[in-house]
């Protein structure tokens, strides 16, 4: 209900309640308004949950009597972790592991790059690299997987995303489509394992 038909009732409600009807139901119109506000990012109205000039508030349905302030406190859903950040709110299954992943991947090799496009512009990246092996042969292969995992992954990501934009899904009631939940898993474990295997692959490598 908009906040212009809230008021509309409101008025009703105090005309019915002036000509002797309704006197249980007073309600001022500023409550009346304050009703229909809840909304994301509206915060909470003055009585919710409140003994109020409308409402006897919530004690009989056992209401903790703070109440409102978990709701200050409860996170707005959809949210990753439950309320304190000790857990998360929701299963993670490897379909939205392996998404995160590939947003993590995509940030890593934007650092990554603008690092090594720094290092170009400012010095020489080729002997940057060449005091490092030199200097800590033993960060060497760590640091190669570290340079190979995002490269390998998020390329490996967004071929499988290009696969999923161009597929024809068909009817859904066959379950053929690449998006249903156990082709999903299927893709996930094995995107996965083939960026473990050319990441392990590249950072044996020699050049």
């Amino acid at each position: 209900m908009s906040r212009a038909a809230a008021q509309g009732l409101g008025k009703a409600l105090r005309a019915a309640t002036n000509n002797g009807l309704g006197q249980q139901y007073i309600l001022p119109q500023s409550a009346v308004s304050q009703q229909f506000i809840r909304q994301h990012g509206g915060g909470v109205p003055e009585f919710w949950g409140k003994d109020s000039p409308y409402h006897p508030g919530t004690d009989f349905l056992g209401t903790p009597k703070d109440h409102l302030d978990r709701v200050k406190h409860r996170p707005v859903s959809p949210h990753v972790f439950e309320e304190g950040g000790t857990k998360f709110h929701y299963n993670m299954p490897i379909n939205a592991i392996t998404s995160i992943m590939n947003r993590a991947t995509g940030v890593a090799l934007t650092v990554g790059f603008t690092g090594a496009g720094w290092i170009a512009l400012t010095g020489d990246l080729p002997a940057t690299i060449e005091a490092i092996k030199s200097t800590s042969p033993l960060i060497l292969y760590p640091f190669k997987a570290a340079v190979a995992f995002p490269l390998v992954y998020h390329y490996l990501g967004g071929v499988r995303h290009v696969f999923w934009d161009k597929a024809k899904y068909g009817n859904q009631a066959d379950k053929s489509s690449p998006l249903e939940n156990s082709a999903v898993d299927r893709s996930s474990k094995l995107l996965v394992g083939a960026s473990a295997i050319g990441t392990l692959a590249l950072t044996v490598a020699s050049f």
